[in-house]
């Protein structure tokens, strides 16, 4: 039976997003999050859903093997990762009764469902407070069929990122013959001195290196002869 913690066990889209969850959730003042149920195979989502049926202790699922979103990689479980209980006897981890308590489930819930994903808390019937999912629009019955979520899909939050605009690579521009490359210097000295290129006021002739490439193909073509017409 396989029941995992470990985020890289989810889908990409997943596990970017159960990242980011805990961050920002560590940002609203919940920096001890802990994540549990990042996958669960069929056998052990079945030995799950006996418990409180044929097995003793409370339900905790209605979902058997293969009914469960845990099983297709696309949820997964978080909880208050601090040891001990409340003063009245309950398990620190999973309390959900006072005000206090409530507001952790609470921001969670509004953090991952601000993040596109899908929080178990908003659930009429059986509510789910610490699960979260994303299927990306996928149906259970869709998944159930043999559907994949696409391994390049983004969550709504990654889609949203401003992406930072494209550094254009500044191009280098020659002023002058001493400064061009070697393969260079030949052709532009011989097309100043015939008066083909002129400088500005000050001499600088601003040329690129594309344009210093085209200029030398024409010199070797013979463009610049004088018995072609040229220079």
């Amino acid at each position: 039976m396989i029941n995992s913690r470990d985020i890289a066990e989810l889908h990409p889209a997943a596990a970017r997003g159960c990242r980011e969850f805990i961050g920002r959730m560590r940002s609203a003042g919940y920096p001890n999050v802990g994540i549990s149920a990042t996958y669960r195979d069929k056998t052990y989502q079945d030995w799950l859903y006996a418990q409180g049926r044929t097995r003793p202790g409370s339900i905790v699922t209605n979902a058997k093997g293969g009914q469960s979103i845990h099983n297709y990689r696309l949820a997964f479980d978080f909880f208050r990762n601090e040891p001990g209980q409340t003063p009245d006897g309950r398990p620190l981890a999973f309390a959900d009764k006072t005000a206090g308590e409530r507001a952790f489930w609470d921001t969670a819930g509004r953090i991952w469902t601000e993040m596109g994903g899908v929080w178990g808390g908003s659930w009429q019937g059986f509510v789910d407070r610490p699960h979260c999912e994303f299927t990306g629009g996928l149906s259970l019955g869709n998944l159930q069929a043999g559907r994949l979520l696409a391994a390049d899909i983004k969550m709504p939050w990654e889609a949203n990122i401003k992406q930072p605009e494209e550094v254009k690579e500044v191009e280098k521009r020659y002023d002058y013959v001493g400064d061009m490359p070697p393969w260079a210097q030949g052709t532009v000295h011989k097309l100043v001195g015939n008066g083909f290129l002129n400088g500005d006021e000050q001499g600088r002739l601003n040329l690129s290196a594309d344009m210093l490439r085209l200029l030398v193909v024409n010199d070797r073509a013979g463009v610049y002869r004088k018995d072609t017409g040229g220079l």
